[in-house]
């Protein structure tokens, strides 16, 4: 890069240019290109670029794939169409960051949702209902409601009842890609479904009940249908793996009997919580309690739907996943993680490498408010509980320093605990999505004033970007475009919401 007009930039020897390139944010190299044909060559060069990427976004996605390359001086000899694929990448990391840091995505795409109302034969969305007090608040009911949000997110991969497709969608964020999940909707109530280590489990009800429990109460078969998903080239292959009843007796629609669940690659963990309704031994701190593990790491061909008696089980070698273990309430009692009339259970994980359960509670046993005290300052402590669920072992029940914002919905237990925006005050946040290997975290929380007693009944949600040290919020039109449900997911790539006309909203930074 010798010299030949004197006093330009473009012309200067590698070292002094590099030198300079160090004062200047990504975008201003950018910018510069467009001077003419010298300084695009020259601010195109990536024995300059891969430097500057390497230092100004080291956890960068695209970044670290550059890791494995050799000192800046080796890239000259790189073939032509290997340098024009890193000089894309400062272009493109580069405009994410800065519309990271301005709140300004790059698009927003908005698909539509199946609604919970149903026409006869068709698929019915039956939301397991919340709990109405919850001990992770300072007050015996909550300030703020959330229903449920029927879709579910994992490293780039969406699925969602697809309004316009009549079934289950499978969404490639990063390709725009999608693929119909092999699930018959028709005559089914779907109560949940929940992607997690690649596998998709669909938490469903038969549509007719098939007795009645009560004068009140009607009771449904309950059924898990899991499917596998593998990527196979650029697209995605998507087989059904197995299916299995998930309550012996079965499970009332109504807004008195709750049941949560998660599930890892090989096991499947259900929490049901039901009130007593005996005559002689009702009472209202007293729910019927249990917590089931399933193992579902094995294919199968045999559908419980399809024998709902079992009978067929017992002369079939292929019977389907198969129950570990049952705790009932005595057992989960002894365990200290009864929930009673006043649950404070926030999650559920299950480590397969390890064969146990960790149950983590939110509780406000800690925090006494008064006339003078503010509840935005409020943290629930924090309780986990782990228990062997495979052979024998101690449990291990501890108080851990982690945050989870206040239960306001059943997305409240799907959601990881406060990372990046800890230091912010724990009751104002709603939901967090983090990409933890590039430090970018999403924050759906209130929007108070100094005054909170004033703010309270005029509080907005907003959502707050944190990348590269610097904080901004979207704009009240973009928050409000995903915070209906309180559950945001995504990336430093995507962020995903759904607003208040039953469309899922999606950002692309």
């Amino acid at each position: 890069m010798a010299s030949s007009q004197p006093g330009d930039i473009a012309y200067l020897p590698q070292e002094l240019f590099q030198m300079i390139l160090c004062y200047l944010e990504p975008v201003d190299i950018i910018r510069c290109r467009r001077v003419c044909s010298a300084w695009y060559q020259a601010f195109s060069n990536p024995v300059s670029l891969v430097p500057i990427l390497k230092r100004i976004f080291p956890l960068a996605r695209e970044i670290c794939e550059l890791s494995q390359i050799g000192p800046a001086s080796c890239l000259e000899t790189y073939p032509e169409e290997t340098l024009c694929k890193w000089r894309l990448i400062l272009d493109r990391v580069s405009e994410r960051y800065y519309r990271l840091a301005h709140g300004r995505p790059r698009s927003a795409k908005k698909y539509n949702l199946q609604g919970t109302e149903h026409e006869k034969g068709g698929c019915r969305l039956f939301e397991v209902f919340p709990w109405e007090n919850h001990a992770s608040h300072f007050w015996d009911t909550m300030d703020m409601f959330f229903e449920h949000a029927f879709w579910t997110y994992e490293k780039g991969l969406l699925v969602f009842p697809n309004k316009d497709e009549g079934g289950l969608t499978l969404l490639d964020l990063e390709t725009e890609n999608t693929f119909m999940i092999p699930f018959v909707t028709a005559q089914k109530v779907i109560r949940r479904i929940r992607l997690q280590d690649r596998l998709l489990v669909v938490e469903w009800a038969e549509y007719e009940a098939f007795h009645w429990l009560n004068d009140r109460d009607k009771v449904h078969r309950h059924y898990a249908t899991s499917f596998d998903i593998v990527q196979v080239g650029h697209g995605w292959d998507i087989t059904l793996r197995n299916e299995w009843k998930i309550m012996f007796l079965g499970h009332p629609l109504g807004d008195r009997d709750r049941f949560y669940s998660t599930h890892s690659s090989s096991h499947y963990a259900i929490y049901v919580w039901q009130p007593n309704r005996s005559l002689y031994t009702a009472e209202e701190d007293a729910p019927i309690e249990s917590l089931s593990i399933w193992n579902i790491s094995q294919p199968s061909n045999y559908r419980a739907s399809l024998d709902p008696t079992g009978r067929l089980k017992e002369t079939v070698d292929d019977s389907g996943p198969s129950l570990i273990t049952r705790f009932s309430f005595r057992e989960l009692g002894f365990y200290s993680v009864r929930q009673g009339g006043l649950p404070g259970i926030i999650r559920l994980d299950i480590d397969s490498n390890t064969s146990s359960i960790s149950i983590t509670e939110a509780q406000n046993h800690d925090f006494m408010l008064t006339e003078l005290g503010n509840p935005l300052e409020y943290t629930p402590s924090v309780l986990v509980t782990t228990i062997p669920f495979a052979g024998q072992g101690p449990s291990w029940r501890r108080k851990v320093d982690t945050f989870y914002p206040p239960y306001r919905g059943n997305c409240a237990m799907e959601i990881p605990p406060w990372t990046i925006t800890a230091p912010w005050p724990c009751y104002w946040g709603i939901c967090e999505a983090t990409d933890k290997k590039s430090r970018v975290s999403f924050c759906l929380s209130y929007l108070f004033s100094q005054n909170y007693k004033d703010e309270m009944q005029t509080s907005r949600l907003m959502v707050t970007i944190h990348a590269l040290g610097s904080i901004t919020r979207l704009s009240e039109k973009l928050s409000d475009e995903l915070s209906a449900k309180g559950k945001i997911c995504g990336d430093e790539r995507f962020l995903v919401g759904e607003n208040e006309y039953n469309q899922l909203t999606v950002l692309r930074f």
